[in-house]
């Protein structure tokens, strides 16, 4: 049988592939599936010619958002399955996806949805919640651009901000909880099985979870929540578990609960050289995913 195909999807920042990228090629490369990167953005890559395509490192799709919707529906149309289904991607890439989950019953970090036509203002939005501090966000992002914090001693200026925010686009406004400061909780999932975690810790003077990376080792308590999470997306989309190839989900602990802040379904960073075997994990999810797709 000859070899599969398959394009890792990059964008311009990353236009080759990236560490793990490598790995996992390697590994596919093992199991009759030959990767190379395609640059979403590119209008000379033609992903049509790909037995499957795999979203990994296209970071930098929130800057061209319809683009980018565009560019799954060529996918669709030309019959490319895609890991993760591009039917998840769409859901995914903008953030009121967290109030699909809060509805079913998922515990998220207090979340208001503002539309980008709505007229709320931030001041009524805080006072409603009586929130002493937010954090604003654009609904389509990554990592924390465009994400700001907000408290009362500096509301009069956060009000303009706000509304130019909003205009750009739909925004939501989180509580701002300070246990971020004990680190955002990421655990990692491949075919609804839990593979391994880590700790995001924030820089001393921001609240964005990025700067340090740690080692953890979740409660299983934490593990079933989380996988709570993922039952509740794939519900939404009817799914298998093997449908569902990765996912990471981040979260804050909060008096003892983990409270949802993103599930990352897109291009979330995996940290497969942090544990073990995870790199042969990933390539069985995908190796199933595929295999359940085109009969492979």
């Amino acid at each position: 049988m000859a070899p599969l195909d398959i394009g890792i999807v990059t964008g311009e920042k990353a236009p080759s592939l990236t560490d793990d990228g490598e790995a996992l090629a390697a590994e596919l490369s093992t199991r009759g599936m030959e990767a190379e990167p395609v640059v979403w953005s590119d209008d000379e890559a033609d992903p049509t010619v790909f037995d499957a395509v795999l979203f990994r490192s296209c970071w930098h799709y929130y800057r061209q958002p319809e683009a980018f919707r565009r560019w799954l529906e060529h996918l669709d149309s030309a019959g490319v399955p895609a890991v993760n289904p591009t039917s998840v991607v769409r859901w995914n890439m903008h953030k009121f996806y967290l109030r699909d989950l809060a509805d079913a019953g998922v515990d998220i970090v207090p979340t208001a949805t503002i539309p980008a036509a709505s007229d709320r203002d931030l001041t009524s939005i805080l006072a409603r919640r009586d929130w002493a501090e937010a954090v604003v966000k654009p609904a389509i992002g990554t990592s924390s651009a465009g994400v700001w914090r907000v408290s009362g001693e500096g509301l009069d200026d956060a009000r303009e901000r706000f509304v130019e925010a909003r205009a750009d686009g739909d925004l939501l406004v989180q509580r701002y909880l300070p246990e971020i400061f004990d680190g955002e909780r990421s655990l990692v999932f491949f075919g609804g099985e839990y593979s391994h975690a880590s700790l995001r810790m924030p820089a001393d003077d921001d609240f964005a979870a990025n700067d340090a990376v740690e080692p953890y080792e979740p409660r299983e308590a934490t593990i079933a929540t989380a996988e709570s999470v993922l039952g509740a997306a794939r519900d939404r989309f009817d799914l298998n578990p093997e449908e569902l190839p990765y996912a990471r989900v981040d979260g804050i602990v909060r008096e003892g609960e983990f409270l949802l802040s993103e599930l990352e379904l897109i291009e979330p960073f995996l940290g497969l050289e942090r544990s073990p075997g995870a790199v042969e994990r990933f390539a069985d999810a995908i190796e199933a995913a595929i295999e359940a797709d085109t009969g492979a």
